[in-house]
């Protein structure tokens, strides 16, 4: 009776175990939530938005800021952190590559943080081998307003996207509702205000590219863990 007893004490103690421990590894939940602007290599009314060829060479680079406005990571916040994903996403898969760039300024435990969130969630549709990622903490500067969006990265990358005014009605930008596009169809706003990049420059490594008066678009976006 005692053997029981003392077996079924040690069963016990090893199911809490298992769950103790389930608790320290599994993964803190985690949400962002905040504005999106992108701009591309589409002439403006980038045609990938209706599930179409991109316009130029069938190539669809993009430079998308995430400005985080609302987000955590466990128990760390992540209001007010910004993450710029530069991709091209129309590569073969032998020959994609992303640059992810962080404010350096971020604290340590932020930088984890992004960096796992843009790289295993956000960006995981990409599936880009880890050769081919490059991440830089530099200086990140955003800047917002109703009818400009701008991101500066050190000398990396130079994006100033204007938003088009509608002809119905002047006081709101062209708009396309109801958006046809499978890449963060669920997390982007159904609604993209349309927009022209009075500059698009980015370099980094061997790519190198000068977009200005191409597409761009800006939207909001919610990610979470659950």
């Amino acid at each position: 009776m005692r053997t029981s007893k003392y077996l079924l004490a040690v069963f016990v103690a090893f199911i809490m175990t298992l769950g103790v421990s389930g608790a320290v590894f599994a993964e803190p939940a985690w949400l962002i939530e905040g504005e999106y602007f992108e701009g591309c290599t589409c002439n403006p009314g980038c045609p990938c938005l209706f599930g179409s060829e991109p316009t130029h060479n069938k190539t669809c680079k993009i430079s998308g800021v995430f400005h985080i406005k609302k987000g955590f990571y466990g128990q760390h916040t992540l209001d007010g952190q910004t993450v710029i994903g530069i991709t091209d996403l129309t590569a073969r898969p032998d020959k994609n590559w992303i640059v992810f760039y962080i404010d350096e300024k971020s604290a340590a435990v932020q930088k984890n943080a992004l960096l796992d969130i843009f790289k295993n969630h956000v960006f995981s549709f990409a599936k880009v081998p880890p050769e081919r990622i490059t991440v830089r903490y530099v200086p990140v500067h955003v800047e917002s307003s109703q009818w400009r969006k701008k991101a500066t990265v050190a000398d990396n990358l130079t994006l100033d996207i204007e938003l088009l005014h509608g002809v119905g009605d002047p006081g709101k930008p062209t708009q396309i509702v109801n958006k046809n596009f499978s890449i963060w169809a669920k997390e982007f706003d159904m609604t993209l205000d349309m927009g022209k990049a009075n500059t698009h420059r980015f370099q980094e490594g061997n790519q190198e590219w000068n977009y200005e008066g191409r597409s761009g678009f800006a939207t909001t976006f919610r990610f979470t863990s659950n």
